[in-house]
């Protein structure tokens, strides 16, 4: 009897790949889950890419038809790879197909898997290369980070988008940061920012690992996440400018990832024999951490290890109060579900119900069709098709007269407020953490 054996889409090069993926039907390996698929088209109305181009190859089921045919050896990658690449960049990694999918088929993933498998780098190169330090190089990356927003008050970014310098090859990106981080944060907030952060507690009872965004350019962020776990009587430990590995699983490196990953595993362990739950403001990181034991797949120590961490990560939301005063007469307001991998589980539905206890009759519910704001850079890899899926979110903010939007990533809100203040600045967009402001 012959033996079978799994086709794979990188066979020379496993490290760089996952080999099992964690489904909510259990672990299945690549090919196995992206056969899964039986091009119904349930996800089709759910994919915004799809719902603008009414393209084949950038609906989800074209997509992992790819892969399939990829896998397979139906296709030859190194002669179709410009088409490949322009499939894969396509994705949002949003996770509205797999929302709609009765299979639950992470299509956001297989999209990973075949970029990792090109080798192609979405960010451009010199975004990527400064992003990357926050892991390689901490300290080099605080300063940077420092110096710009320095310059960027000082107009020197403005100047240099006015000469044109900010139009060269691999230096576009330089606009859209500008346009949507805001202005240099209050002398008060940097100073309690910095206070928190030297704080260390004799006896921590939970650990705060902050988001690049909350860190670094919206530090009212992390006040109203430090303020909320206050109100628990957490004596909190703060993990600043802390890789969590998941921009270089999205972007870079899977095993760099992993090292990023393990190093946070051991961290953790080191402080209370690893229960001291960790959390987070992110919902990418969130999502990502939760699912950290898939890294380990092939090896069961570290799986073992990964999952025992990933039962301490809690996101933003856990932090609330049981019960909630309902808020007096205020605009209406809705949840923007943007993120990685997934738009369901705990946060989701713990965010809803928070929304719909303190607004009440003024909370919206959205369609599952209603597009969302672009997830963790995306508009930096795809800034036209990234303006029209904000822009879809925008036409349905303004068709449900939404006063607020609170969102669950401090970039999902930057990126948000930036076409809101352009098209319809009625409506603002806010992190949940910062509810009561």
């Amino acid at each position: 009897m012959p033996d079978f054996y799994t086709p794979q889409l990188d066979p020379q090069h496993p490290a760089r790949h996952l080999c099992r993926l964690e489904t909510p039907f259990g672990a299945r390996t690549v090919y196995d889950s992206v056969s899964y698929c039986n091009r119904c088209g349930s996800c089709q109305q759910a994919c915004p890419t799809y719902l603008l181009t009414s393209q084949e190859t950038f609906s989800p089921r074209g997509r992992n038809q790819l892969v399939r045919l990829a896998a397979e050896g139906k296709l030859n990658l190194t002669r179709n790879r410009r088409q490949a690449e322009e499939t894969l960049n396509s994705c949002l990694l949003c996770g509205r197909c797999t929302q709609a999918c009765a299979g639950k088929i992470p299509t956001a993933e297989h999209m990973l898997e075949l970029r990792r498998t090109l080798r192609t780098q979405a960010l451009p190169a010199l975004l990527f290369k400064l992003l990357s330090w926050r892991g390689t190089r901490p300290t080099a990356f605080r300063r940077l980070v420092h110096t710009g927003l320095w310059l960027r008050r000082l107009g020197l970014l403005r100047f240099a988008r006015g000469c044109g310098f900010t139009r060269l090859p691999g230096l576009s990106w330089l606009n859209h940061a500008d346009d949507i981080l805001p202005a240099f944060p209050p002398a008060a907030q940097r100073r309690a920012l910095h206070q928190a952060f030297a704080n260390t507690p004799a006896e921590p009872t939970l650990i705060y690992l902050p988001s690049l965004e909350a860190e670094f350019f919206l530090p009212q962020l992390a006040l109203s996440v430090l303020q909320l776990a206050s109100q628990k009587k957490h004596q909190t430990l703060l993990w600043p400018n802390t890789s969590s590995g998941l921009f270089e699983y999205v972007y870079g490196d899977l095993r760099q990832s992993r090292r990023w990953v393990r190093r946070l595993i051991l961290r953790h362990a080191s402080l209370h024999k690893g229960k001291l739950p960790v959390v987070t403001d992110s919902v990418d990181v969130y999502l990502f951490l939760r699912r950290a034991p898939q890294l380990f797949a092939a090896w069961p120590y570290w799986q073992n290890k990964a999952q025992a961490f990933a039962d301490c990560v809690l996101f933003v939301t856990d932090l609330f109060p049981p019960k909630l005063s309902p808020a007096g007469a205020s605009a209406r307001v809705r949840l923007d579900c943007g993120a990685l991998f997934s738009r369901e589980g705990k946060p989701f539905e713990e965010a809803r119900k928070i929304l719909k206890t303190h607004f009440k009759k003024n909370f919206v519910e959205c369609l599952y069709k209603d597009a969302g704001t672009p997830a963790f850079g995306y508009s930096f890899v795809r800034g036209n098709l990234g303006e029209k899926i904000c822009m879809s979110a925008v036409r349905s903010i303004a068709r449900t007269q939404t006063g607020t939007v609170f969102t669950l990533s401090g970039l999902a809100a930057l990126e948000l407020n930036f076409q809101l203040k352009r098209f319809y600045p009625q409506a603002k967009a806010d992190h949940l953490a910062r509810l009561n402001g």
